[in-house]
């Protein structure tokens, strides 16, 4: 672990236990998952789509104050039942909100899971959480069944971005990942069912309300502007924003007011 990232995550840890009755573990772990939930938001509403994803990521990973899947349900599980009201610059009447979303690249084995699959009558929505994961460069990397003949889903941009970072220098943006849930994302939408959907792959990360006097997070932010650049006008529309400038668009939705008091809470502060 680097020491910014070790610093950040004790922060983290901080305001966890500022605002919660629950303890953490010397990793900071809550013991078991629910205790990870703010208030307002109850396992049961969401346990079903963990146990259908892959990884027992409920069980694991969850438990972390740092958990970006939690961050995720913390902020969109009160929809999960009902996400016809969940507005998504500006998109709206969603019929169906996954946790975990399978979406299968098409070449076997464990498919990509987003921590978010949004569905409308004409929109697929899959959505990539990050927390402190960013914070330590990952080195891109795909299998050797990623092949061009085996992918045709896969448009030129996309493809030609995959093989420049084949195997190429570590970064903070984990664009394998990426990569990985645009290919899935487009076999889903080659399904009848959501044939002709317009397909959005949103990229969804924290920082700190000080991002800016910390250069992990100015590269950060550079790394997904270049991303961006790269991948314009194909067939996935490609947006990211900070969970902040998310929860500053929802400002204007009253009947969330308290939800959003109680994400700020838990997730907005200095380090």
């Amino acid at each position: 672990m680097t020491n910014i990232e070790n610093h950040i995550r004790k922060k983290i840890w901080e305001c966890f236990k500022a605002n919660s009755e629950n303890s953490l573990d010397p990793d900071g772990y809550v013991s078991e998952p629910e205790y990870n939930l703010i208030p307002g938001i109850e396992i049961e509403g969401f346990r079903e789509d963990f146990e259908d994803g892959s990884g027992n990521e409920l069980y694991k990973k969850f438990r972390a104050a740092h958990s970006s899947s939690a961050l995720a349900v913390n902020t969109f599980a009160r929809w999960r039942k009902d996400p016809s009201s969940l507005n998504i610059f500006g998109n709206t009447n969603f019929n169906t909100l996954k946790f975990e979303g399978k979406c299968s690249t098409g070449l076997g084995g464990t498919p990509p899971n987003l921590d978010i699959l949004l569905t409308n009558d004409d929109s697929i929505v899959g959505i990539e959480s990050k927390f402190t994961e960013f914070l330590k460069q990952k080195k891109p990397h795909f299998s050797s069944s990623y092949q061009r003949e085996k992918l045709p889903q896969a448009e030129d941009e996309w493809w030609g971005l995959l093989e420049k970072v084949r195997d190429g220098d570590s970064q903070y943006l984990d664009v394998a990942q990426l990569i990985k849930h645009y290919l899935g994302l487009r076999c889903l939408n080659d399904k009848d069912s959501l044939s002709n959907h317009k397909i959005t792959l949103l990229y969804l990360f924290w920082e700190p309300e000080n991002w800016k006097d910390y250069e992990v997070f100015r590269n950060h932010r550079k790394e997904i502007e270049n991303f961006i650049n790269q991948v314009k006008d194909t067939s996935v529309e490609f947006v990211a924003k900070s969970y902040h400038e998310l929860w500053t668009e929802w400002d204007s939705q009253n009947d969330i007011t308290n939800h959003l008091e109680s994400l700020r809470k838990r997730y907005s502060f200095p380090v």
